[in-house]
């Protein structure tokens, strides 16, 4: 059984509300509950359903004359809350854009503006100056921008727990300095003082509005209570680690020169480290410290986690999102599996992978010293962030304190939804893009992380982007931007997106390669799955442009816009996706398969990405059914594993053992990618001045192609063809590195790569 709560908001200009029916559908014993309101009448009621309801019908009578309006259900089990009016046949979601209807006898037309009309709103209300808690031994400031607020309050309460209780509420005080400089325009801004420290303590804003009152995180929160529903106040000593350094430019050794040479490792702070077979301390399996543990090792004695890492050879490590997210918790209280892509709180590590979650503190010194850990081993850290929704409008920090401003909104006050999780955020708004700009820099200057992948980047506009990476260039240049670059937005024009076809815009800012990746292994989206040049699909001239850094692949304006992958945290894993292929192919053809599409990826221009144990044939495709059977269930998880349990998306480090050669073979390929400056050249120019693709004809079954830059001079070979390759002029060739297991002389056999130095 489904209930539904709803709350209708119904207004007329003549006020005859008791010369009016009132019913519902679908029609059943649930009373219509009437009250007076400033609006008109309100009508609050509970909607059962057998099955999922997508809508209901709202009917008024007057005079034999009825109107229906239909209505939409929130998503369940959240409140459905709508505005009508008579004379109106628009259905309203939200308070403001009803109030700026003609029909509202005390219209305000300008209610709606923040949403559709932001470039005003913004010119008047805009601020550029600190926001958020600051504390000291002697006080506490806060500061909140709620430009509609017509109070605000600080409620302190008197521990960080989720439960604590109120400690003191303080009343905020409005700004009162108007100025063009928004640095100093303080009307929307709201501060208070404290002169103690409230370190330790949790608060929330509550909020009064002209109707309504909201209790509310402060978006800047940094720090929060265990079930991040509280923001958390933590002194600078609590946030302190011993040996963590703050470093950039020069000194931050670990950063680039040359993007290009990049090879990015994604992982999930849980999977890399929950299994047993990781051999880490189990207190610390699937958290910030446990990341960082040495000396770690499966059961055959061989390195895991962290020290396989660091021996794999890769220069950057990519966090999948560790900002706070919403959490949902089983029988035992314990935090079920996510993958984070639910943003709660955007400055705040989540506190599931803290080694005491009831400390908010400890969370933000663990991920210091994960992160110092890297550094250490000369690893980069970058962060997956996802500021182009919120999991909730409803419990989120921004709809709350500023209704109406922080999404992109139709007409009748519902939520644009280009990400397809039921909201967008409106980064062209100039607070939210200020938002975006301060949560970026304070994971830098506070945590040193070294770069970004923005979450469905094709969300954000060009311009706040270009922003982000002039913001970013001001600390280091150095510090990497790349994300995803789809076109999934419906409230930008079309020149207005961060997407990949308006790279040209955006220098030095990377882009997901999918032509690419969809060329090397096929792909599975959505359950339609595909092959590609390893599986025998002939897409050898699509490979030959991406070897060439994918300039005819896009509108990129340097090598490094381009970030190659074939396999990544969504859909299947490149192990499984070859595996349903080729069903009747044995696991080392398979590996085979797996090496060489790793290979082709390091060893394309531009930058390179994998995921964690790609390298190793990792698996999400785990067994469910009879005898061992898979089931469409087990397939689906595998496709898309976000909430999935620890048993499908951790990492088994004991597959390490029976996978020796094809990861020793992907380590000299990293270390052709990151030290040599043959597969990594910045520029265009040096490419087409270095790069010579010899063939790469469709369905041919293999690519060759020349890379001749000074001292180094290769020969690199891609064969699918089915069937070994010959290659003539062997005394001129000395081979280098291959994962092919011909005995031989000069062939290469069936899917597998060799690079060949070229002897003068």
């Amino acid at each position: 059984m489904y209930n539904y709560p709803v709350l209708i908001h119904y207004h007329r200009k003549d006020e005859a509300y008791e010369a009016c029916s009132f019913s519902k559908k679908p029609l059943d014993s649930v009373e219509l509950i009437k009250e007076e309101e400033y609006f008109g009448a309100k009508f609050s009621l509970t909607q059962p359903g057998e099955v999922v309801l997508e809508t209901m019908t709202f009917t008024v009578e007057k005079d034999g004359v009825s109107k229906e309006y239909p209505i939409r259900f929130n998503y369940y089990p959240l409140l459905t809350e709508v505005w009508i009016l008579d004379g109106d046949d628009t259905v309203y979601y939200s308070e403001n854009p009803a109030i700026a209807s003609p029909h509202y006898k005390d219209q305000n037309p300008f209610a709606f503006d923040k949403a559709i009309n932001s470039a005003s709103f913004d010119h008047h209300w805009g601020y550029q100056g600190d926001l958020g808690c600051q504390v000291t031994e002697t006080e506490t400031s806060f500061s909140l921008w709620a430009p509609t607020a017509t109070a605000v309050q600080v409620v302190v309460y008197e521990s960080a727990s989720n439960d604590a209780p109120i400690l003191k509420t303080f009343e905020m005080e409005r700004g009162n300095s108007y100025s063009y400089s928004h640095k100093y325009n303080t009307i929307g801004v709201w501060g208070l003082t404290v002169p103690e420290s409230l370190a330790g303590r949790a608060y929330h804003y509550q909020i009064d509005f002209p109707h309504h009152q909201s209790l509310t995180r402060d978006p800047y929160t940094i720090a929060t209570s265990p079930d991040g529903k509280r923001s958390a106040i933590v002194s600078n000593q609590d946030r302190h680690v011993e040996g963590f350094e703050v470093k950039h430019g020069t000194e931050a050794t670990w950063r680039l020169e040359n993007p290009c040479q990049a090879v990015v490792y994604e992982m999930h702070i849980r999977d890399l480290t929950k299994s047993e077979t990781s051999g880490v301390t189990p207190e610390l399996r699937g958290t910030f410290l446990g990341a960082a543990q040495t000396g770690t090792v499966n059961q055959f004695g061989q390195s895991t986690a962290f020290d396989y890492i660091k021996e794999l050879g890769v220069n950057y490590v990519q966090l999948q999102p560790i900002a706070d997210r919403h959490k949902e918790y089983e029988a035992n209280g314990n935090v079920t599996y996510n993958w984070g892509y639910d943003p709660q709180n955007y400055n705040a590590p989540e506190t599931s992978m803290s080694t005491n979650p009831n400390d908010p503190g400890q969370a933000i010194r663990d991920l210091k010293a994960m992160v110092q850990a890297y550094h250490d081993a000369g690893i980069g850290v970058i962060m997956d962030v996802v500021y182009n929704h919120t999991f909730s409008t409803v419990d989120a920090p921004f709809q709350t304190t500023v209704p109406d401003y922080y999404y992109r909104m139709n007409h009748d006050g519902t939520y644009q939804n280009g990400t397809g999780v039921g909201n967008e955020t409106a980064s062209e708004h100039e607070m939210f893009r200020k938002y975006m700009i301060d949560s970026l820099l304070y994971w830098v200057k506070e945590y040193n992380i070294d770069g970004f992948r923005f979450d469905l980047m094709g969300i954000h506009d060009v311009k706040t982007m270009q922003m982000i990476r002039w913001a970013m260039d001001e600390v280091d240049p150095k510090i990497i931007l790349y994300g995803e670059g789809w076109d999934m937005g419906t409230g930008l024009a079309p020149y207005d997106k961060a997407k990949k076809d308006n790279a040209y815009q955006l220098p030095n800012i990377g882009f997901f390669n999918d032509n690419q990746r969809d060329a090397v292994k096929g792909c599975e989206v959505y359950g339609s799955i595909k092959s590609g040049f390893v599986s025998g699909a002939g897409t050898e001239p699509i490979v030959a442009k991406a070897i060439l850094g994918s300039r005819e692949l896009g509108s990129y304006l340097s090598p490094n816009q381009v970030l190659n992958y074939v396999e990544a945290h969504d859909n299947y894993n490149l192990h499984d996706l070859l595996k349903t292929l080729h069903p009747m192919e044995g696991d080392k053809c398979i590996m085979k398969k797996v090496e060489t599409a790793t290979a082709m990826n390091l060893l394309m221009q531009g930058m390179a990405f994998m995921e964690l144990g790609q390298e190793f044939g990792r698996t999400k495709l785990v067994a469910t059914g009879e005898n061992g059977e898979l089931t469409h269930a087990d397939r689906e998880r595998a496709m898309n594993s976000y909430n999935a349990p620890d048993s499908v998306n951790q990492v088994n480090w004991n597959l390490i053992n029976e996978r020796q050669d094809s990861i020793e073979f992907v380590r000299q390929i990293i270390r052709l990618k990151t030290q040599t400056s043959a597969f990594s050249y910045p520029t265009y120019e040096e490419v087409y001045r270095h790069v010579f693709v010899h063939t790469a004809i469709e369905n041919s079954g293999w690519i060759v192609y020349e890379i001749h830059g000074g001292e180094e001079h290769f020969l690199v070979v891609f064969n699918a063809k089915g069937a070994s390759y010959y290659y003539e002029n062997a005394g001129n060739l000395e081979m280098l590195v291959t994962n092919s297991r011909s005995n031989q002389e000069n062939v290469i056999d069936d899917v597998s790569v060799a690079v060949m130095n070229v002897l003068s």
